[in-house]
């Protein structure tokens, strides 16, 4: 496949930007880096492929691999699905500068991992021991870097992040700084950040994302028994036997010997609470609250860093419709005792609904009337209203709802945005609101041409500025990774990778 002439869709302006920018850089003739990718998952995100066969990064497709056999080295670090940026900001220091990795398919290995101290767990002692796995390296198909291949200030890195793990990697550059987090001493006393070359985010909340308000509509701290027995089923097994590792044991999730499920479920239940509550996890971290927070701890980006952003939406407005007669008719209907013979107030009333309700109102007020009702039996949730923002037709199933839920969501009001209204923050795709993406509140964000800059100022003043590539209206949130996507979308997101490895 030839990135640089493969069919791409006109709704996929990102992409066909992309395509642009390296294509000019191409044309500089500069000469390629060869530090290795290094590919960082997002919430939720696994590390061995999910029964053998979904891979993170590509789905059925293995993404690492086809970029690997382009002779790039590719390495895919495995961290929490669900924890803390910070937590996981420390796995990657560790993972990477282990001097040892996997090889793709090789059974689970752990390093030493170093969560600081002060660290919230109800366990502290388990700290003292605590391990992430090995990342996996696939070696370029010519000019491979050794399995002992170690971070460091000559030996720098490219990132590719997904969703969160674009805000993990901000949060570890601010830890590289060596001044920022007392309590994570491994990274205390020198300035890192130079072992960073170029960051590129795939769907980062780099404002926050309200789907995490969505969940919270789900999960609730009187009402935490799904999540409970979540975490205990992930972490029943010995690590090395896990099909979802949640890379949770230093908080004591995890099975001592001898115990039931039940056993374990009701050992744990207090320190997941402590978790959920004490907001030191990745539900809170994605949140507008969380990011807000993020934007406090990390608000300028590395000088020695390039940035490149690219952005998704997987929704559509609301139809700006009225009630049609016949909609009208049928509402009549349900009003016991109605007279309304042969239809007539519908062709009536309709031409008269500039002053009555649109049909999103009408939808509005039927859910308000059904969550009234409901709440008196006890329901944990509320049926979301309908929003300026619904679904596309070709969204993933699994998505369609936090995607139609987010489209009527507004800014928290203790967050500010300014020059942003939650209308505008609405559009999302499934799961991060489409204008989080192009880069944080603090930025600073160019919507401009990456390579005329370089052309114009050199490479250096390109910089510590976060270059938006653009908007993609085909692809949800999983096809951003091709995961569970169909062929012609999986093919435009691999250009999309083999474009971004160029470029970096």
């Amino acid at each position: 496949m030839d990135p640089m002439t493969h069919p791409i869709s006109d709704e996929n302006e990102g992409i066909l930007n992309l395509r642009r920018e390296t294509a000019a850089i191409r044309a500089m003739n500069l000469p390629r880096n060869g530090f290795p990718i290094v590919f960082v998952p997002g919430f939720s995100g696994w590390g061995r492929p999910l029964l053998g066969t979904v891979n993170y990064f590509g789905g059925f497709e293995n993404l690492p691999l086809i970029l690997s056999q382009l002779d790039y080295n590719v390495i895919v670090v495995r961290i929490g699905p669900i924890s803390s940026n910070k937590e996981r900001a420390c796995e990657i220091f560790a993972q990477l500068t282990a001097g040892t990795f996997d090889p793709p398919g090789a059974p689970l290995n752990l390093v030493q991992a170093d969560f600081g101290i002060n660290h919230p767990t109800p366990n502290p002692a388990l700290l003292v021991n605590a391990e992430t796995p090995r990342a996996v390296l696939y070696q370029a198909s010519v000019n491979h870097v050794p399995f002992n291949w170690q971070w460091s200030d000559v030996n720098k890195v490219n990132f590719i992040c997904h969703s969160q793990g674009g805000t993990t990697v901000r949060c570890l550059i601010e830890l590289l700084s060596g001044m920022s987090d007392p309590n994570l001493t491994a990274f205390l006393g020198v300035n890192r950040q130079p072992w960073v070359n170029s960051v590129a985010t795939i769907g980062t909340p780099h404002k926050g994302t309200t789907v995490t308000d969505v969940v919270n509509d789900l999960i609730t701290p009187v009402g935490l028994d799904p999540l409970v027995d979540f975490i205990t089923s992930c972490s029943f097994e010995a690590r090395g036997d896990r099909v979802y590792d949640l890379h949770l044991d230093h908080w004591g999730f995890s099975r001592a010997a001898g115990q039931t499920y039940q056993q374990m479920r009701v050992a744990i239940a207090p320190a997941v609470n402590a978790w959920w509550v004490g907001r030191y996890n990745g539900f809170y971290d994605n949140s507008v609250r969380g990011i807000n927070a993020l934007d406090l701890f990390a608000p300028n980006p590395s000088t020695h860093t390039y940035y490149f952003t690219m952005s998704f939406c997987a929704t559509t407005p609301f139809p700006k419709e009225t009630l049609t007669a016949q909609e009208i008719n049928d509402f009549i209907t349900l009003i016991r005792y109605s007279f309304n013979p042969f239809g007539v107030l519908g062709v009536v009333l309709a031409p008269f609904q500039f002053l009555g309700p649109s049909a999103r109102a009408a939808l509005g007020w039927m859910v308000a009337v059904a969550n009234n009702h409901l709440g008196p039996l006890g329901y944990f949730s509320r049926i979301p209203p309908p929003g300026n923002q619904v679904p596309r037709p070709d969204v993933l199933p699994l998505l369609s709802y936090p995607a139609y839920a987010m489209g009527g969501r507004n800014i928290p009001p203790t967050v500010a945005m300014p020059g942003i209204t939650s209308e505008e923050f609405q559009p999302n795709d499934g799961i991060v609101n489409t204008l989080s993406m192009d880069g944080p509140m603090t930025g600073p964000v160019n919507h401009g041409s990456f390579a005329a800059q370089v052309a114009a100022g050199g490479l250096d003043s390109a910089k510590a500025t976060y270059w938006h590539l653009g908007l993609n209206s085909t692809i949800d949130h999983a096809d951003q990774i091709g995961a569970f996507t169909n062929r012609a979308t999986n093919d435009e997101v691999q250009v999309m990778y083999m474009l971004l490895a160029e470029l970096l």
